[in-house]
């Protein structure tokens, strides 16, 4: 599983405002309120506030994955935020997060949703060394394309 076989144009923002982690939580959980229909978002952000205080979800490489299982979901939401300036993530380093991947899955499939963050871990990876070209998309889709051309380099 590829991190862009999860991705929607329409849920990858390019430009987060938005500088500590709950801020973070409540732009994209807002983002995502206008584009689909979930659940309670104030719910959700306590769950994904939650999972922070367990440890925080920023994995290195400049990446965070915030995530959660609900059970009134029917299928995984993965939505891909940048912040070009740098997030100071709850938990995280000195390192800046700027890649955060919120991963919400629905409750009665744990495996999936392990294996989207398998996935999400993988890319994070690559990250380092590819962390520009994010920066140089100028659209949701061009993003898309670069995290697919990043997933698939060195691939045979």
């Amino acid at each position: 599983m590829k991190l862009y076989e999860l991705l929607k144009p329409e849920l990858i923002k390019l430009n987060l405002n938005s500088s500590s982690t709950e801020e973070v939580l409540i732009e994209i959980l807002n983002d995502i309120k206008l584009k689909l229909q979930i659940p309670n978002d104030k719910l959700i952000l306590k769950k994904l506030l939650e999972r922070e205080k367990m440890g925080t979800t920023a994995i290195g490489n400049y990446t965070a994955v915030p995530h959660a299982k609900l059970k009134d979901i029917s299928s995984p939401i993965v939505y891909v935020a940048i912040s070009k300036e740098g997030i100071i993530y709850q938990g995280s380093s000195n390192e800046p997060v700027n890649l955060v991947i919120l991963i919400l899955s629905p409750s009665d499939s744990p495996i999936l949703h392990l294996q989207i963050l398998a996935a999400a871990a993988s890319f994070a990876k690559k990250l380092n060394k590819n962390l520009k070209n994010i920066f140089k998309a100028s659209s949701p889709e061009d993003l898309l394309n670069t995290i697919k051309e990043i997933e698939e380099e060195n691939e045979f």
